[in-house]
């Protein structure tokens, strides 16, 4: 396969840079060489353009396997806004919908399709993809194909299947994440021509690690937020500390917002658009939040809960800082973290009865006979179901994300943040059908004027400019539309919140049963493994940076600016110390909570002791709860 055009160029042309970052030349080089090639690139280096630069380097389309179906969809529109044409395919569509965008990528009217790994193994998909032109086939995430890895997910395992149909198109496995277990195994399920890793450093010289055990976690992250300024991210595990955490921030005067699934695609765009033109400080979110956004100038990244391993908290805080100036990836702890974090591993993997009786109850509740079921869809609200057989919510949520990676059921968040149209009639017969029902001459006018592409493509729409256009309401212009595609005018997909259950296999019945032991028992191993190791990261007197390096099998050094370094250094110190403290006090008087919540200061069990022997020789003084220069005679 000849490369057609210069990398460099494309650089400049589609996304205005004159030169590479990181690893990035490299990459593209080893895969434009027809090379099978794994990239291990931090995040914010760019991983998405090692794949999207070489897709417009050939002719073809170039297949991207995702699991992040928001960060897809941010991508396409990104794409769409630089000219270049891509598409994405993933359980919530409709079979019309994927077949159309599947005939578009045969025919080579798609440069990248972007797919689930659960889509990629359906006959459908295998039809098309034999016969198409395929670049290059790109798999995001890498690190879920592996055991080993913290998020392995099996659908990943069939991706090597595509290579039996295109045997010389090479594969690009990308992953921030990975251990040197991790990377071999990637390379082995990928079925890897010839090894070929390029690496890049999880290292962030302007990134500072800092792990604070903190009883009073409110009044830490306030005297952050007042220390560094700027934009923040704090993650914590649940919808519901999402709602509190922000407002509790609020009650103290922080700009502050929530940011979780459940909420309404306009409130979670809102919300999104308000952090990411600074009119919100921080947002407050589950970890989900904040793949895909490009915001270069995000201060620092609060864990207010602790993370689950040490792949994503470096994943997690990696979203700091990518503007180049300095940021903190900030840890909170106590020791009641600690047993809730060993607890959550247990209850993210239930009993096997316990799972066996959530999909039994999920097959009633939709009413699925056994050996019935395969590929019908259903609306999905996990709390109305929980709530209807008395079922923990958690236990639930952690049972369904066992049986959606046993290939059993799927489950799509935001399944359609956007409505879409497609009109499947020639243009005579609709004209003709306009005037034989005139009534639905003012919406396919204002469809047909409005949106180009509708009669070759599903292309997105906005009801509510149609009602205005149409003098009409919005619920007025949904009805006329799936009445419309009652009379094969058109196909309609209704935008939608509600996440959607899909049944990927027949309903088993109690007899046929079965979880992968392999991945129930070894799997939560591996993962109070990875929960043990970014416990003894947090209680460890070793730098951060230094830690983090050698856990990804980098070499290392220590860093001179985490929390531990900066305590270190304190220590030996003492005098530069004391000058620090009465230069701060030459510019007023502080409280002592300044000084022991400011993060230059490392922890508060090494400044406080200093301040007291300063107000013991009387060379500050305590006066209305704050310290001041005592005045000379």
């Amino acid at each position: 396969m000849a490369q057609d055009k210069d990398p460099k160029e494309i650089l400049k042309k589609y996304w205005g840079y004159d030169s590479f970052r990181f690893n990035q030349e490299a990459i593209i080089s080893s895969v434009l060489s027809n090379k099978d090639t794994i990239a291990l690139l931090p995040t914010g280096a760019g991983k998405s353009l090692c794949y999207q630069l070489p897709a417009l380097c050939k002719s073809g389309v170039t297949v991207v396997v995702s699991p992040l179906i928001a960060l897809m969809i941010d991508q396409e529109k990104s794409l769409k806004e630089k000219g270049i044409s891509s598409r994405i395919i993933y359980s919530g569509l409709s079979s019309q919908n994927i077949e159309i965008i599947l005939n578009n990528c045969l025919y080579g009217k798609v440069k990248i399709l972007y797919i689930s790994p659960e889509r990629i193994s359906s006959r459908l998909f295998i039809s098309y993809f034999e016969k198409m032109k395929v670049n290059l086939i790109a798999v995001d995430e890498a690190h879920c194909i592996s055991k080993w890895g913290y998020d392995f997910r099996p659908s990943f395992l069939n991706i090597s299947d595509l290579r039996k149909y295109h045997p010389q198109v090479p594969v690009l496995a990308l992953t921030a994440t990975a251990t040197k277990q991790v990377v071999e195994d990637i390379q082995d399920k990928l079925l890897f021509r010839e090894r070929n890793i390029l690496s890049t450093s999880v290292e962030r010289e302007n990134l500072n690690y800092m792990v604070f055990q903190e009883s009073d976690k409110i009044t830490r992250i306030k005297t952050i937020i007042e220390t560094i300024g700027g934009s923040g991210l704090i993650y914590v595990r649940s919808r519901k500390k999402t709602v509190e955490l922000s407002q509790t921030l609020k009650a103290i005067g922080i700009k502050a917002e929530a940011y979780h699934a459940g909420l309404t695609n306009p409130i979670r765009n809102y919300r999104q658009l308000q952090w990411v033109e600074e009119k919100t400080d921080v947002m407050v979110a589950t970890t989900a939040f904040g793949m895909g956004i490009d915001k270069q100038n995000v201060s620092y990244v609060i864990h207010y809960d602790l993370p689950e391993s040490i792949e994503a908290y470096v994943q997690e805080v990696g979203r700091a800082g990518r503007n180049g100036k300095k940021a903190y990836g900030i840890l909170l702890y106590n020791d009641r973290d600690i047993d809730t974090l060993r607890k959550t591993i247990e209850s993210n993997f239930p009993d096997k009865k316990y799972i066996q009786n959530i999909y039994n109850a999920l097959c009633n509740y939709y009413q699925i006979a056994t050996s019935t079921g395969q590929d019908r869809r259903f609306d999905f609200d996990m709390i109305a179901f929980s709530q209807a057989y008395n079922f923990d919510t958690y236990l639930v949520f952690s049972s369904i994300r066992i049986l959606q990676n046993s290939g059993l059921i799927e489950v799509v968040e935001n399944r359609h943040p956007f409505s879409k149209v497609f009109i499947i009639v020639e243009r005579d017969t609709l004209f003709d059908f306009m005037n034989t029902y005139p009534q639905y001459f003012p919406l396919l006018e204002a469809l047909r004027r409005t949106y180009s592409g509708l009669m070759t493509e599903f292309t997105i729409i906005d009801e509510k400019k149609l009602a205005k256009l149409c003098y009409d309401t919005e619920e007025n212009i949904f009805k006329s539309l799936k009445k419309l595609e009652k009379y094969n005018i058109l196909y309609y997909e209704p935008k939608s919140s509600q996440p959607q259950l899909i049944f990927s296999q027949n309903r088993l019945s109690n007899d046929n049963f079965e979880l992968s032991q392999e991945y129930y028992y070894q799997i939560k191993e591996n993962n109070k493994k990875k929960a043990e190791q970014l416990i003894d990261y947090i209680s460890s007197n070793e730098c951060r940076e230094k830690q983090i390096l050698t856990y990804f099998d980098f070499k290392a050094k220590e860093c001179g600016k985490c929390d531990v370094c900066l305590s270190n250094k304190k220590a030996i110190g003492r005098e530069e110390t004391i000058n620090a403290i009465y230069n701060e006090l030459l510019q007023g008087p502080k409280s002592l909570q300044y000084f022991a919540n400011n993060i230059n200061y490392g922890s508060k069990e090494v400044i406080i002791p200093l301040i007291r022997e300063l107000l013991d020789e009387e060379i500050i003084i305590l006066k209305d709860g704050l310290l001041s220069l005592k005045k000379q005679d």
